[in-house]
């Protein structure tokens, strides 16, 4: 693995789970050795297990959900249905060869941009040992 390797986490995060002050740009930033491209959701409950898939089949090296707590969640079981289908995608990752750390979740409230952008920067860590994202060479 390159020592110049910067992964790209791509963070899918719920409106909800922002604090009400704050915003945070689309699209990406460059952080300390990764680079973080952020999407906001309207609800963590609209991704499903196939999209988690095909974002690292598309080049992501990894793919954080962030969801609103339980109790927060506008859709009442939005965010449970989200850590389901965050698991079920690390489970197809692990059959097929890639680490199922590749996809992650996180449930939070009253994030600033800041601590999204750490929390990009975690994800970032937890797959820098795994080296690229082998589907990027594939395309």
């Amino acid at each position: 693995m390159s020592e110049s390797f910067e992964p790209e986490v791509l963070l899918l995060y719920c409106g909800r789970a922002l604090d009400g002050n704050d915003s945070l740009p689309e699209g990406a930033r460059k952080g300390n050795g990764f680079k973080a491209r952020f999407v906001m959701m309207p609800c963590s409950s609209k991704i499903e297990t196939r999209h988690l898939v095909k974002l690292i089949e598309q080049g992501a090296d990894a793919v954080e959900v962030v969801a609103c707590p339980g109790k927060e969640c506008q859709f009442t079981v939005g965010s449970s249905r989200a850590e389901h289908r965050v698991r079920h995608a690390g489970a197809i990752l692990e059959e097929v060869g890639m680490s199922g750390d590749r996809v992650g979740m996180l449930r939070r409230s009253g994030l600033s941009a800041d601590e999204i952008m750490s929390i990009a920067e975690e994800r970032a860590s937890v797959v820098r040992p795994l080296g690229r994202n082998p589907m990027k060479a594939a395309r």
